[in-house]
């Protein structure tokens, strides 16, 4: 019922999906995540909490409605349409959503998800539903009684919509998501889960183990307005681990060597969420090998590595990296700077590996009291591998919002959205331009 709507004209195939829905929302009810849950990106509010979760437990329950114009809503350009297409329309979304936080000497978790219902004016067979749920659990505190200094977490970031946006939003610094590295394909019904378990063991005085273990599936239903041939999407899975010693240099310094192996199996689809039949199993294999520093103090975080990545079975070896910059979120201008350059999984035209260079940074600035603004820049580059293949994705997204908090409960956004998304391959190459303002109320009963 939650990937239907009953006048919906984008029938998801995704069965599955309602089941995976119900098993995060069953077992992961009491735990996790910071941001709150919006049907587009472009609602996304601040991915920071304005101040540190109290003691307790608190149940939050949500409603927003929403009226944004969006120039592009099939996100593909007009050459690949049927004449006369019209891309630009209204669209009216209403939102409920359910956050639950807690915290005690053992766990701070926060869990947020929802739903909503989102009614065109014009295009009204592309009325759809969408879902989401993102968790993030620190056991930090539970898994010190066993081992001084040991460190735990475990996140998870689950996703239904028709229009995925091409960057992880909402999602609390250090966590990703490896389908959201700046692909914006074109209008299909997709889900995808991302779960994750991380932490450092101590062995030795300020030594210790890091090791790490996600579990990553992105699946695609029906694909939706595509009228010209070499549109494909590749159903995904990756599993992915990562091992290493880490030492604790001082109280707020520490470095690690870290090795990263993805499995990364691969089908294309049809539009009914099946292998296209006697279509090939991909399988790509990425090892990478890392060193990192991390300083963390009580304003700031700071976090360098890098290393090289082998992409197999193409025998190439790469440069990765990183830089992450973050200040303490209860502070009245927050600043998070992410530069990542690393080997992802390509789940659009083409199966396999790409190098994903990505770079995001987002500030809010508390105005006054009851004002905030918000603005945020995404910049990808991906580049599938074999780079002789010729096949690329550009993606710019910037983002302006101010928020005005009314009472303590309602809350007023405005927001403005720009989005440039560049493919070329071989086969099809295209630009697509999208602008989306929006005016958004919200009421949390807290």
């Amino acid at each position: 019922m939650l990937l239907r709507h009953p006048k919906c004209g984008e029938r998801s195939g995704l069965s599955t999906s309602a089941i995976i829905v119900g098993v995060v929302w069953g077992s992961l009810f009491w735990t996790v995540t910071f941001p709150p849950l919006t049907a587009q990106a472009q609602y996304s509010q601040p991915q920071f909490q304005s101040g540190p979760t109290p003691p307790g437990t608190s149940i939050i329950p949500g409603l927003s409605v929403a009226e944004r114009y969006d120039t592009n809503i099939y996100l593909a350009p007009p050459s690949l349409l049927p004449p006369g297409t019209q891309l630009h329309d209204f669209v009216t979304t209403a939102q409920g959503s359910l956050k639950a936080l807690h915290k005690d000497k053992n766990v701070e978790a926060s869990l947020m998800g929802g739903v909503d219902g989102n009614v065109y004016a014009h295009t009204t067979e592309l009325n759809y539903i969408s879902t989401r749920v993102d968790t993030n659990v620190d056991l930090t505190g539970w898994a010190q009684h066993f081992a001084k200094r040991a460190q735990l977490r475990v996140y998870d970031y689950f996703r239904y919509t028709p229009t995925s946006p091409g960057f992880l939003q909402g999602g609390k610094s250090g966590t990703e998501d490896p389908f959201q590295r700046g692909i914006q394909g074109f209008r299909a019904n997709t889900y995808s889960n991302t779960a994750n378990v991380d932490g450092v063991y101590p062995v030795y005085r300020d030594l210790g183990v890091q090791a790490g273990y996600s579990f990553s599936l992105y699946r695609v239903g029906s694909i939706l307005a595509a009228t010209s041939a070499g549109i494909s999407y590749f159903n995904t899975t990756v599993h992915a681990w990562t091992a290493g010693p880490r030492l604790q240099v001082s109280q707020t310094d520490s470095v690690a060597i870290l090795y990263k192996q993805n499995l990364i199996s691969q089908e294309q689809t049809t539009n009914a969420n099946t292998a296209t039949p006697g279509a090939a199993v991909f399988n790509t294999n990425t090892q990478s090998v890392t060193a990192n520093y991390t300083r963390a103090t009580s304003f700031w975080t700071f976090a360098a590595g890098g290393g090289v990545t082998l992409i197999e079975p193409a025998s190439k070896a790469f440069a990765t990296g990183n830089i992450r910059v973050s200040t303490n979120p209860e502070r009245t201008t927050v600043l998070q700077l992410d530069l990542t350059r690393q080997a992802s999984p390509s789940f659009y035209l083409q199966a396999g590996a790409m190098i994903s260079n990505v770079a995001q940074v987002q500030v809010i600035h508390m105005l006054d009291q009851h004002l905030r603004l918000r603005a945020s820049a995404n910049y990808g580059f991906n580049e599938i591998v074999p780079t002789s293949s010729n096949t690329t994705f550009n993606n710019f997204v910037f983002s302006t919002g101010l928020n005005y908090r009314v009472t303590r409960s309602l809350s007023v956004d405005l927001t403005y959205d720009y989005n440039n998304f560049e493919t070329k391959s071989p086969g099809i190459s295209y630009t697509v331009n999208r602008n989306v303002v929006g005016l958004m109320l919200t009421a949390e009963w807290r």
